[in-house]
Order: C-alpha cells, then structure tokens, then sequence
C-alpha cells in the first residue's frame, strides 16, 4: 500500500462490507478467520461493516438472545454486525443444508441493500457458497466493487460427492460458478490450488490472490494447559490422538474409526479422542458403537477458548481429509493451529497440506482414506522419542511463524481492499 495513503489517515474512510455466514461467537475455521480479519483490519483503521446470521453453529439451534428475531445489529470489536434470520435446524440433511444456506442468501442480501451506510468495497465469502449471490446482487445494485473469497469450490465438492448427478442441473451449476466468478474485481483464495483451480477456469491471473489460512501464534503456543475435557486426563504411559474440529463429509472421519479398530488389535497405550460437531457426528457415534471401539471416546464441540489446551494436552494431533480431488488444495486451520502449539501432527491427507507437513518435517503423513495406513503412521508417532516429537513441533510452529501469521495475512488483504476500492491517493 502507499505509504502516502497510510500516513493521510485516508484508510479512516475506507468503508468494508464482509458478507460471511459464520462469525464469532461461531466456531470453526470460517468463522475464525473472518473474526481475526475484522479485528485486525479495525485496528489498522478501516471501517467494517459484517453481514452475518443469527449464531446458530455447530448445535443448528440459534442463541437464545437471538430466537425469534429477522435482524439484530450490534457491535463486535469495533465493527458494526447486522446478523439476519436464517434457517436453523439440529438434524442434518442435504434439504436442511441447502434451506440454510438460501435463507441467509435472501435475508444478508435484503440487509446490505437496506443500509444507509456508505460501502466501498463488498467481500462475499463462502463456503457456503450463496453469500456470493446475494454479494453479486448487492454490488450491482449498490455499484459497488465485488471481492469474492473462495475457501473451498463447492460446485466441485458437490459434483465428486455425488450431489450433481444430473448432466443440466451440473451444468447450470458451473456455469452460475462462471458468471459470479466473472463477476468479481478480485478473487481470493485460501491456497494455491485453489488459486490454480480457479484460473482453470478463465480467470485471469492477476486478478486472482492467495491469501492462506493462518493463525494467530500469540492465542496458539505450547502452553501448561490443563485437559480441557474429562476424557483427554492421560494414564501412565497412554499416548493420546486427539481430533478437534468439523464432523463432516469432506474430514472422512469413518478413517480414524477404522483405524481405532486396528489399533485395538495391537496396543493398549494409544487412545484417541474426537471432539466437536457436524453433521456426520450422528454417523460417527453409531459407528463407533458398532465398533466397540475401548481406545476411542468422542466428545462434544469446545469453545474456542479452549481450542489451545486441546492441542497441547495431545501427544499428537489428527488432520484428515477425504480423499477428493477438490480437498487435495486444502489447508485447514487446525493444521495451523496444532502446528503453533508445537503438536507434531499426524495428516492423512495429500496435496499441499502433506507438501507442507513433509517439507517441515513437523509430523507423519498417511494415504487419505486408508486406515491402515493412518493406524501405521500413529504407531510409528507413538514409537518416537520425546525428544523427537518435541523436535517436529518446533519445526511445526518455525513454519507457521515465518509463512502463516494471520496478522500478516489480514495486511495483504487490507491492501487489496484498498486497491480495488479505487479510494484516492
């Protein structure tokens, strides 16, 4: 950014729209980084403006203080937050998904064209993917300029799912992907692949920009943390696995089960732990059960105050994936988080998260999808010294500190705002 433009105190009047379905006090990894991004691009100086829903994730019940309202504004860190009605439910289902996510489509999309607030730029995030539709609405009647953050492709997540059966319902799908993808004055990515994937797809380079998922290592660092769950309290001698995150679809966590299953068979020191929510968590529970698995307990979701101790009372911390072509650009943020914590992890996973893990040298990585091969790779974990798997996490939190500050991120973000709002220098 020009330094001119920073010392005239003009980024004062830069005015920012964020369009994003989940935000604090929301957990998760949307909700985290759009959180950390707004506080950071406050403190520099900008104004922002959330559109979000009533919180409602993961439990699909909406907050008490929120129920029963069609808009509640309010303040959070010194941004102002318009959160609108949305479709809320606790079973799962792709209807109930879909019901969701067009709900806040229509409400977020109602509540930026009503505010008399002056907008210079509108960031729409997804996934999920219909806050890009009511951000493409509202930047054509608003006139202004339209940044779409991309984290995941859901038209390609959805057809290697199987939710695009049908040839013409796949091919209005891509090509609405085509419009609002056009549409946009920038793009933003969360990883190269994806960066690769979306210039696949006729969008000129230069208007497409990595900014990578990241952490904030002064929240996440080793820590004498107390186990923030019952079930995470270690016997003598016990090596712990633990899984802290989203229960869904794309995370195949059938995998880990599997490889409880094998693990029960040949060692009593490893235990593993899951906690959190989705809506494969029901699946999983049953699953588990029909197991009979002894060295595997899930629990529920954690705040995200407690995320940190998490990691560290794990000996090592799992990261999986499912093993889908549109999941082999992915970077969780859990990877990142577990990395600042100096966890070495345990990645079944391929693409540029292994690349990551590999070329750190900051933990084990198996085959997505292959639990024998994730049950040998937490064996060969287990069987590490102290001393070497204390390695690994430094080399971990080494990577994060020089590659994936979020504070670092929210900068090149801010700079780009600035750019595409064509505010004067």
């Amino acid at each position: 950014m020009d330094q001119k433009y920073k010392q005239d105190g003009q980024l004062n009047a830069l005015q920012i729209a964020y369009l994003v379905q989940q935000f604090p006090p929301e957990v998760g990894a949307g909700a985290a980084r759009a959180g950390e991004m707004v506080s950071h691009w406050q403190r520099r100086g900008a104004s922002v403006l959330v559109f979000t829903g009533m919180p409602n994730r993961p439990q699909g019940v909406i907050q008490a203080q929120y129920r029963g309202r069609l808009s509640v504004e309010e303040e959070w860190n010194g941004a102002v937050v318009y959160r609108s009605w949305l479709y809320a439910s606790p079973r799962h289902g792709f209807i109930r998904t879909l019901a969701n996510g067009v709900s806040f489509m229509v409400s977020s999309a109602i509540a930026l064209l009503m505010t008399r607030k002056k907008i210079d730029v509108l960031i729409a995030s997804s996934p999920p993917w219909f806050p890009h539709f009511g951000g493409w609405l509202a930047s054509r009647i608003r006139g202004v300029p339209l940044v779409l953050e991309v984290r995941d492709l859901w038209p390609d997540y959805l057809a290697e799912m199987g939710r695009l059966r049908s040839r013409a319902l796949r091919a209005v799908v891509f090509r609405l992907e085509a419009g609002l993808l056009r549409s946009a004055a920038r793009i933003v990515v969360v990883t190269e692949s994806l960066g690769a994937r979306i210039r696949e797809k006729g969008i000129p380079p230069e208007r497409v920009i990595v900014i990578p998922n990241g952490v904030d290592p002064s929240q996440y660092h080793p820590a004498p943390d107390s186990p923030p769950l019952a079930e995470m309290t270690k016997a003598s001698g016990e090596f712990l696995v633990g899984y802290l995150g989203n229960f869904g679809a794309g995370q195949n966590l059938e995998v880990i089960l599997q490889a409880a299953q094998i693990l029960a068979r040949r060692t009593s020191r490893v235990r593993v732990v899951m906690a959190g929510d989705g809506t494969e968590r029901a699946n999983i529970v049953r699953l588990a059960k029909h197991l009979g698995l002894p060295n595997l307990q899930i629990a529920p979701v954690l705040p995200k105050e407690s995320t940190r101790s998490f990691y560290n009372t794990c000996d090592a911390c799992l990261i999986p994936l499912a093993p889908l072509p549109s999941l082999t650009g992915a970077l969780p943020t859990k990877l990142f988080e577990a990395l600042a914590c100096e966890r070495p992890v345990i990645l079944c996973a391929s693409g540029e998260a292994a690349s990551l893990v590999v070329s750190a040298q900051a933990g084990m990585v198996a085959r997505p999808g292959d639990p024998g091969a994730l049950a040998g790779a937490i064996e060969q974990m287990a069987s590490c010294s102290e001393v070497d798997r204390a390695a690994m996490g430094k080399r971990g939190r080494r990577v994060v500190m020089e590659r994936f500050s979020r504070k670092e991120a929210a900068d090149r973000f801010l700079d780009m705002l600035v750019e595409t709002s064509h505010k004067p220098l």
